[in-house]
């Protein structure tokens, strides 16, 4: 698991919204000392688990990506509804990027005689026009960099919501290779059915459905890709 420069896990970061700071939906309360109880005995194993602190690692894990999903249109769980790469792009475009580019030239010294107030002035407070470009053209370098960033994925045609899926599916494995060492991280035979029969995947979809409610699966391809082994 990679970790950021204070020595947390990478995924924590996702609960810091930035400059898109905004009021989301409560979260719930994750992961209750009676289901995690409940896990633990699914899954087996015959190391002793310390219970409340496997409970602390799903709650900031859970709280980590719930907050991902609620303020990103990836479609899961009662987050925003899917908006796909393509789609977001052009919204983005024809929505945030050109706007702003042609109010910074509307706003450029070339063009500020359309603005002139002469002769009658103007009573309310008047903008910081250097100020408001120098953060027009930061937003027009923040959202290019988002629209980059969406045309690639759109060639390695990767969705969002399954690069999502696989990342959680990844923390999720990880942490249960660590609490459940004797157990075999990976899909039995009959998980192929609707059924799961693999500890494994009776652990990930009980979280999964603790995060993000009942809708919500990871899909064996996803499992797959979560449990591959490390590349060298």
């Amino acid at each position: 698991m990679s970790e950021n420069s204070s020595n947390q896990p990478y995924y924590q970061r996702y609960r810091e919204l930035g400059w898109l700071e905004r009021q989301l939906p409560p979260a719930p309360d994750f992961f209750s000392e009676k289901l995690v109880d409940k896990i633990c005995r699914r899954a087996g194993g015959e190391k002793k688990i310390d219970q409340m602190e496997l409970a602390k690692e799903l709650r900031i894990i859970a709280q980590s990506y719930w907050i991902a999903a609620m303020s990103s249109p990836l479609g899961i769980g009662d987050g925003p509804i899917l908006q796909g790469s393509d789609d977001r792009k052009r919204l983005i475009q024809s929505s945030v990027l050109h706007p702003a580019q042609k109010l910074v030239a509307a706003l450029s010294d070339e063009n500020l005689t359309l603005l002139s107030e002469w002769p009658d002035g103007a009573v309310s407070a008047p903008p910081d026009r250097k100020n408001l470009l120098r953060e027009l053209e930061l937003l027009i370098g923040r959202v290019t960099d988002l629209i980059d960033a969406m045309e690639g994925r759109t060639q390695r045609g990767s969705p969002l919501s399954k690069e999502f899926k696989i990342d959680l599916a990844e923390v999720l494995t990880e942490l249960f290779r660590q609490y459940f060492p004797d157990v075999p991280a990976r899909r039995g035979g009959y998980d192929r059915t609707k059924t799961a029969s693999s500890e494994y995947t009776k652990f990930m979809e009980a979280c999964g459905i603790e995060i993000f409610g009942p809708s919500f699966s990871f899909s064996g391809q996803v499992l797959d890709a979560a449990t591959l082994p490390p590349k060298t």
